[in-house]
C-alpha cells in the first residue's frame, strides 16, 4: 500500500462510518416525525411547524453529508491532497447541523420555561445557544477559507475550544436545571417517585445528546 493510499484510508474511514451511522439515525428521526404527525393530530400548529422544520433541516443535512462523501471518495478518489482542505459543501453541512442543535436547544429552553417560569434561566440558555451557534458557524466558514485543516486548526483552536466549552456548559446546565425542579416536585407518593425517576433519566439522556 502506497503512502497516499494510507493517508486516504486514515482520513476517510471515520467520516464514511459517521455518515452511514448518521443516515441510520436520520431514518429513525423521520420515522419518529411520521408517528408524531399520525398520533398527535390535535397538537398546536406551532409544534407541528417546529417538527417539520427539524425534519427539513435533517433531510438537508443528510443529503449534504452524502455529497461530501461523494466529493472526497468518488469524484476525487485516491487524491490525498484534496482531503487536506474543506469545501463549501462541508461547511454548509456543518452549519445546518449547528442550526439543528440551535432549534432543538430553543425547544428544550421552552420546555424548561414552561416548567420553571424563571426568566433568568431562559435568558441564560438563549445566550448560550446563540453564542455557541455563532462560534460554530464562524469556525465552519473559516475552515473553508483556510488552505488546509492544519492551518485552520492552528488559527481557530481557541474558538473551537470555546465552542466545545459552551456546548458542554449549556447541555449540563439545562439537564441539571430540569433535574433539580423535577426533584423538587416530588409529592411523597411512591408512584409519583417512580414517574419522576423515569423523567429524570429522560431529561439527563436528552440533555447529554443535544
Amino acid at each position: 500500500m502506497s503512502q497516499d493510499s494510507e493517508i486516504v484510508e486514515s482520513l476517510t474511514r471515520g467520516p464514511l462510518i459517521g455518515t452511514l451511522v448518521g443516515l441510520v439515525l436520520y431514518g429513525v428521526t423521520f420515522l419518529q416525525a411520521f408517528f408524531y404527525f399520525q398520533t398527535y393530530v390535535d397538537d398546536r400548529m406551532g409544534l407541528k411547524l417546529f417538527v417539520a422544520l427539524l425534519v427539513i433541516l435533517e433531510t438537508v443535512h443528510a443529503a449534504l453529508s452524502v455529497l461530501v462523501i461523494d466529493y472526497y471518495l468518488i469524484t476525487h478518489y485516491g487524491q490525498a491532497q484534496v482531503l487536506l482542505s474543506a469545501t463549501w459543501v462541508f461547511a454548509v453541512m456543518c452549519i445546518i447541523a449547528f442550526l439543528i442543535d440551535f432549534v432543538a436547544y430553543l425547544f428544550f429552553t421552552w420546555r424548561i420555561w414552561a416548567f420553571t417560569k424563571k426568566m433568568w434561566i431562559v435568558i441564560f440558555m438563549i445566550s448560550i445557544a446563540v453564542s455557541r451557534t455563532t462560534i460554530s458557524i464562524v469556525t465552519s466558514v473559516r475552515s473553508v477559507l483556510s488552505a488546509t485543516w492544519n492551518s485552520d486548526l492552528s488559527q481557530s483552536r481557541r474558538l473551537l475550544l470555546a465552542g466545545d466549552a459552551l456546548f458542554l456548559a449549556g447541555d449540563f446546565f439545562s439537564a441539571c436545571i430540569m433535574a433539580y425542579y423535577l426533584e423538587k416536585s416530588r409529592s411523597g407518593l411512591g408512584r409519583t417517585h417512580t414517574l419522576i425517576n423515569r423523567v429524570l433519566i429522560f431529561v439527563v439522556a436528552t440533555g447529554s445528546w443535544m
